[in-house]
């Protein structure tokens, strides 16, 4: 039996075909390739929309199955005129899609088609677990849920099947929960009729059409991939490996930034120069240009290419210096961790937006004195009010607060003060006394061959405090302790169970405050050498 391109991986060829290749003819080696905590954390939440915005539809049909048996109760459904259809499955020789919803429209005697996505129509794209936004939709992605719309279209009609009204169905950014959810106001639907049935429809048939042949092919594509070219590390493939395994462990493509200099990347690529090796820091291309004000950046590529070929790290004493000076005592290092649930648990929340459920708190109160460590998880009902309330006591008013990327935390912050507007004052003068250690970094007043032109505390930790290991830890991520809370908010855990879990988050979390004093100490002894 032929396979059957799907959906997904019509999406997924538009971006990279070769990544898709591989995933039809070796499933094994794809396979390998594991899914992280974020792409599940997505894909949990993914379902979890889905089943709330079905509620939005009264006494629709759920087709559960797939395959043959699928298809063949679809069509007794649509010859009955079933008013709503969840999941209508339809096949061709090459394709195959099922439908989210599919609503009976008596007036036009057709079906008019719904396409559930977990993103709010706001014009940004930022992932949800990043920074406290949604996976807002920017123009590529608003194009990519139109050939995800046209698909379907086009699968139904090749099975006698003509749509009428095509329309996006999306989380409403907006939206603040009072009480009972609102699913009419938390949802927003977007008509997508026009825009498909004048540009897209027959677009999508003929990429639909190259794609089946092109994956068809049981000869692997020649050459590198779309990746090879055009994106950085982090954007790459499942596959890229496997496509390209000339590339080496440290490329091109972990120059600092290099995934939003597509140009460059291409012309790189196009000279041989691929390997970190290859580089050289005189490039003209590196140089830094002007923002708008006429202010210069910073070298970040020309200083990795250094450090990398000298081994030496790059040390500005003196703006390290100026850096710590600036900050009082106590110093207290401060990390939250949070849940930025797709729909809105509590009242005054938004769709993603943060749960503060967590903090751990490292305190310096002088050079000299001993740490002390403070920390509160809660793990029932809103916590805002409580952490709040807990910070409170245990940060006091005076000293410098110290986080890695600031904006996150302060973010957060002034979600809270929102949420908890007694606390307004206390929350705004913990925003103002914040400091961002990562500044140190990200400013290149010290740069290490170890960091490869990344600045996150992770990356950072492996140079400067290599046995503070995370990898022994059960929860090694911010995504382990989203994914730690959710399961603990089910209740399908034993006492037992839960315990552990949550020390397992606390250990998570205070690893993360303690290695920001590591690393402020590390700073802090380097200007002080003779």
């Amino acid at each position: 039996m032929n396979k059957l391109l799907t959906k997904t991986d019509f999406i997924l060829y538009r971006d990279c075909p070769n990544n898709v290749w591989v995933k039809w003819h070796m499933p094994d080696e794809y396979g390998k390739f594991e899914i992280s905590e974020f792409e599940k954390s997505l894909g949990l939440m993914g379902i979890e929309v889905e089943k709330l915005a079905r509620e939005r539809f009264k006494d629709g049909y759920l087709i559960e199955k797939r395959g043959e048996g699928a298809q063949e109760l679809t069509k007794k459904l649509i010859a009955q005129k079933t008013p709503v259809i969840f999941q209508a499955v339809f096949s061709t020789d090459k394709f195959q899609a099922a439908a989210d919803v599919l609503v009976w429209n008596t007036e036009a005697e057709a079906y008019d088609i719904y396409e559930i996505k977990m993103s709010s129509t706001d014009e940004e794209d930022e992932s949800p677990l990043d920074d406290g936004k949604p996976p807002k939709v920017n123009r590529k992605k608003e194009e990519q849920y139109e050939y995800d719309l046209s698909f379907q279209v086009n699968v139904a009609k090749l099975c006698g099947l003509n749509i009428n009204n095509k329309f996006l169905l999306r989380l409403n950014r907006d939206y603040v929960k009072h009480g009972e959810l609102n699913l009419e106001k938390l949802f927003e639907i977007t008509d997508k009729t026009e825009k498909i049935d004048e540009v897209f429809q027959s677009v999508t048939l003929s990429e639909m059409e190259n794609a089946y042949k092109y994956l068809s092919d049981k000869n692997m594509p020649k050459g590198n991939c779309r990746c090879y070219y055009e994106r950085g590390r982090k954007a790459h493939c499942t596959a890229f490996s496997i496509i390209n395994p000339n590339v080496p462990e440290y490329s091109v493509h972990d120059l600092n930034r290099i995934g939003s200099s597509k140009k460059l990347l291409g012309e790189l690529i196009a000279e041989g120069q691929v390997s970190m090796d290859d580089l050289s820091e005189t490039d003209e291309r590196f140089k830094p240009k002007k923002n708008k004000i006429g202010e210069e950046g910073k070298p970040r590529k020309i200083n990795q290419i250094k450090v990398h070929k000298t081994k030496e790290p790059i040390v500005n004493l003196a703006a390290i210096k100026k850096e710590l000076d600036s900050l009082t005592f106590p110093l207290c290092f401060l990390d939250y961790e949070t849940y930025p649930t797709a729909i809105p648990m509590f009242d005054e929340y938004h769709p993603y937006q943060h749960i503060v459920f967590q903090y751990s708190l490292h305190i310096l109160k002088s050079e000299d004195a001993e740490l002390e460590h403070k920390e509160c998880l809660i793990l029932e009902g809103d916590p805002a009010e409580r952490i709040v309330e807990s910070l409170r006591k245990d940060i006091g008013d005076k000293g410098s607060i110290i986080s890695w990327f600031k904006k996150f935390e302060n973010s957060r912050n002034k979600e809270l003060a929102q949420l908890v507007p007694k606390y307004n004052d206390f929350l705004n003068n913990v925003i103002e006394r914040t400091y961002d250690l990562m500044d140190i970094v990200e400013n290149q007043y010290f740069v290490h061959h170890g960091f490869r032109g990344r600045s996150s505390i992770k990356q950072i930790q492996t140079v400067i405090a290599p046995d503070f290991s995370y990898k022994k830890l059960a929860i090694k991520s911010g995504t382990d302790a989203i994914e730690a809370y959710r399961t603990i908010l089910e209740d399908n855990m034993s006492d037992e169970e839960k315990e552990l879990k949550k020390k397992q988050m606390l250990k998570y979390c205070q690893y993360d405050t303690e290695i920001m004093y590591i690393i402020w100490r590390f700073f802090n002894n380097l200007v002080k050498q003779p």
